[in-house]
Parts: C-alpha cells; structure tokens; sequence
C-alpha cells in the first residue's frame, strides 16, 4: 500500500499538470503556460567502520565490535516541478534514505532495512511571486523546512564534504522535533538590491509548533522564524527560491554573504518554557575557492523555569583544480575539501534533568572530514573519497540517556561511534 501510495504522489503532479489544448485563436492566460520536470537523484554509499563500541548497562562497560564494510543508498530524491507562467512554481519531492545502513557503521542517522525499505514525503510547496518584474516579494508556503541556517537550507547532494554537516539536525531537531525537519508553514521572502554590488534576502514566516511528528500536545505555540542574508559582490542567485544555491559556484561567482537566523516558539509538550534561537552563517567565493560555516545557540525551557543552551557549529572549505578533457566547455574538477562540525550540549549530571524535561541532548561532539571529490559533470555526476573521525564526552551523563550523535544510536542506546572511510557516487537528472 505504502508504495502504491508513494508511486501516485509522484505522478500527481505530471496529471495534476495536464493541459488540454486550447484552440489556434484562444485568449492565453499566464497559468496556461505550464513546464513540468521530472526530479531524480541518487547518492551511493560505500563505507569501512572502524573502532565502534557498543555501551553495556550490565557491566557499565564499552564493548568492541568488528570494523566493518557497508554498502547504502544514502539518499534518492523523486519528484517534480511545476513552473505555471512566470510567477507560479509547485515542487513535490519524495525520499528514500539510509537504504541498507548498518546500525553500527559509523555513518551517523536512521536504518531503512526493512523488507521494503520505506519513502517518505520531502517536501511538497508552492511559491508565488508577486511581481512580475522584480524579485523583491514572494509568498511560499505547504510542507518544507523552516528558513534557518546554511545547512538545513541548502541541498544535500551540492555539499563538498562526505555527509552534510549534523549542524541541520541539531537546528531542525530543536524547531521541529524531527530529523528530516519538515513541518507545515508559510513564509514571506524576497531578493532586494540594496546598491550595485550589495543584496539583501529576507525570509521570515510561520510553522507549526514543535510536535515530533505527532502533536504539539495540550499546550501549543507557533513558531516564528527569521533570516536576512546580506550578499556583496555577486548575488548567490539572480533569483529568489526556497533554497540555497551550492558553495561551490565552480568560479562562477564571487561572493561574499553573512546571514542572521532567529527563531522563537512558546511552551510546547517538548519544551514547556518554550524555545528560542538565534545564529549566523556565511559563505565566501573567490575564484576556484569557497568556504562557509554557521552558528547557532540554542536555548530551550523547562516547566520549572530552568533553562538549557546548547550551540551547533560548522565550517567547511574547498578548492576546484581544473582537469584537462577533450571539451573545455564541459570541465572536470578535481576538489579537495575540509569540514569540522561540532555540538556543544552539558556534560554536567545536574543539568541533565533539564535536557530530558525539553527534549533534546547532552555531551559533546567534534567531527572531522577530510577528502577529494572528483566532479565529472559539475552538479550531475560526482565522485568522491574521504575520511571521517569523531570525539566526543558525555562527562557525568548516563551513557545510554539523550545524547550527542558520537554517543547514541537509535535501536542500540549508549555507543562510542567509529571512524570510517567512504567512497561515493551521485548522479542527479
């Protein structure tokens, strides 16, 4: 049922968008112009675990387990897009992630290995912009992502290191209660020249209250969110969308763009005090070179007044070496990259009771991510190698309670989690 389910939402739209054709003389109307594109995209992983360890509450103790070889589909994106006119654009986007994940590879997430591994509903939304000749207003709104942070808007498959940066988790986890971070809203934004080489996007709105899922309980509040990016020198796009363009412009823009996020939501089941957020994030093109990060701290409330701040932080860079072919309007490149990202929650047993009571986590987490990409269609076809390593403490915490990524593992508890080596391979239509 479920993928009878999933194999109609991805055709609705290509029916929904059906058109009979009107006749030779016919009056036009903008919504009569439609262009309708399929989505497909996969991200093939292959990975080697090596130094997990597994927490035992029997004996208060870690226990070794085998290094290891695994073999997932990371992600797969379907879908498809509607442009109506010049001013109306729909997306629907399904997914399937963690296809074939070892729980104990040291790969960070979900597993998916069920008999017939489960899809899911991405995204589904539409923008309108309000006028035709300027991008300085648009309305989107339906299910997707709140607009805050670099990572959390950006598209997994365009990021340069192996995996994106658990900077997303951590802010979509604190705001929307899930992983994946989507939640039903809507939103203004708009591109705004401010002077010839200074532009301003703004994006601010209202999303369901924190719900994990199911609800928000007894007690709700929406959440509000805000987040102005100010670009100067080349605009990261002409145009504006939901999204984030990649990094990596492969020289196609330079550009510098600093953004601040805030948000703030009242009590909630998950945090009964409330939560609030307030962050920055950049980017920076130079040539073949580009470098971005974020910040955020996070700060939630309990029923008895007590608070809990915890912050995510990232910064990833890489550089493009041009690769001779036979076509120089189509380039290789060759790119070496870097990422460190981090969660700083408490480490402190007195504070713990605080984080179960908002529903979030403790102990700390560095992350480290180091490799080569090989691009052998810019966007399109990727290839890529690196090496990932991990640290962490959870101090006086219990070792098996709520928990930074380096130390839990759903369907295991208390884990110390492995580096590993990963190769990859996306294609993108």
């Amino acid at each position: 049922m479920q993928r009878l389910l999933m194999s109609c939402l991805f055709l609705l739209p290509s029916l929904l968008f059906a058109q009979d054709t009107p006749g030779e003389n016919a009056p036009k109307n903008w919504f009569d112009d439609w262009t309708v594109k399929p989505i497909l995209a996969v991200q093939g992983w292959g990975t080697y675990t090596m130094g997990h360890e597994d927490y035992d509450p029997d004996t208060d103790a870690y226990l070794p387990t085998d290094d290891r070889l695994n073999f997932m589909i990371r992600r797969l994106r379907f879908g498809s897009t509607a442009q109506i006119g010049d001013r109306l654009f729909i997306k629907f986007l399904g997914a399937a992630d963690f296809v074939g994940t070892d729980q104990r590879a040291g790969t960070v997430g979900g597993v998916n290995n069920g008999g017939f591994p489960n899809a899911q509903i991405w995204d589904i939304f539409a923008q309108y912009k309000i006028s035709r000749t300027s991008e300085a207003l648009y309305v989107i709104g339906g299910y997707l992502r709140p607009p805050i942070g670099r990572e959390s808007m950006s598209g997994a498959l365009g990021v340069s290191s192996f995996e994106k940066s658990w900077t997303q988790w951590y802010v979509r986890q604190h705001l929307v209660g899930t992983g994946p971070g989507g939640t039903g809203g809507v939103y203004l934004g708009g591109l705004v020249p401010l002077a010839e080489k200074v532009h301003l996007d703004y994006r601010g709105g209202v999303f369901n209250a924190q719900n994990s899922g199911i609800s928000a309980g007894r007690e709700t509040s929406s959440l509000l969110v805000g987040r102005v990016n100010f670009m100067f020198g080349d605009a990261e796009s002409t145009t504006w969308t939901y999204g984030l363009p990649a990094a990596n412009s492969f020289g196609r823009r330079n550009t510098f763009a600093v953004a601040l996020n805030v948000a703030t939501e009242g009590g909630t089941q998950s945090a009964p005090a409330g939560i609030g957020l307030l962050g920055v994030d950049a980017v920076a093109n130079y040539g073949m070179f580009h470098v971005e990060g974020e910040y955020h701290r996070m700060m939630r409330g309990a029923e008895n007044d007590d608070r809990y701040n915890s912050s995510t932080y990232a910064i990833r860079a890489g550089y493009n070496f041009v690769m001779s072919t036979n076509d120089p309007d189509r380039p290789r490149y060759l790119e070496p990259t870097a990422m460190v990202y981090g969660f700083v929650g408490t480490t402190d047993a007195v504070e713990y009771p605080t984080v179960v009571a908002t529903s979030f986590f403790g102990g700390t987490e560095t992350v480290y991510d180091i490799g080569v990409n090989y691009h052998v269609d810019p966007g399109k076809i990727r290839l890529g190698l690196h090496y990932v390593g991990r640290t962490g403490d959870i101090g006086d915490l219990p070792a098996d309670g709520r928990l930074s990524w380096h130390n839990m593992q759903n369907g295991i508890g208390g884990i110390r989690r492995g580096d590993y080596v990963g190769f990859e391979v996306i294609l993108a239509y």
